[in-house]
């Protein structure tokens, strides 16, 4: 209740901004959580998801009320378009969480390559998050065109890890349930870059 009377005290710019930072804390609190195997991070993150599920239902409810759907506009659209898609990137990154536990408890071992690479998605998961947001405020639309672009390479970059991935699993060097983790992991976080670009569209 204290969180919805926040809400109603906030306008929809500054509450989608705060849906921002706090998909982005979760992100990072999952992305410490996965690097130091640590499940008290993993616990905070999904902490916070639960806020940003809570956060998206307020507001959502609240542009419908404020902003009755009109013919000729697309107002309304637009503003659920973004607390929507910023929940959706809350559900991939309880996937990330439920995975990386999975590592945990199972103690599954990665190479340190495929380390090495989802780190490096993480990374630029992060930076294409917090360029989206900046791009929310400042309308700069070239800065909105290369999270376009760098969303297409980072696609790029999930594509050829998949491939040399398989052909680690082809040689033996992979048991097969940390591969299905290794993969499910790159869905995850590819499905976060498509929530994002749609909003840079």
């Amino acid at each position: 209740m204290a969180l919805k009377a926040e809400l109603k005290e906030l306008n929809v710019e500054e509450e989608i901004l705060k849906m921002f930072d706090l998909t982005k804390d979760m992100l990072d609190s999952t992305w410490e959580g996965f690097r130091r195997q640590n499940k008290e991070k993993l616990q905070q993150a999904e902490i916070i998801g639960r806020e940003i599920h809570t956060r998206e239902k307020v507001l959502t409810g609240s542009i419908m009320k404020d902003h009755p759907r009109k013919e000729d506009s697309s107002l309304e659209e637009f503003l659920i378009f973004l607390p929507s898609h910023l929940e959706r990137i809350g559900d991939d990154i309880e996937l990330l969480i439920r995975s990386t536990r999975s590592i945990i408890i199972e103690g599954m071992c990665f190479s340190d390559r495929a380390i090495k690479e989802i780190n490096s998605l993480f990374a630029k998961a992060e930076e294409l998050l917090e360029s989206t947001r900046n791009s929310l405020t400042t309308g700069d639309r070239e800065q909105i065109n290369r999270v376009r672009e760098e969303g297409i390479k980072f696609q790029e970059m999930i594509g050829e890890y998949s491939l040399s991935h398989y052909d680690r699993l082809i040689q033996g060097s992979c048991m097969p349930k940390a591969s299905s983790i290794y993969l499910a992991i790159l869905d995850y976080l590819s499905d976060i870059e498509k929530h994002l670009r749609k909003m840079a569209k």
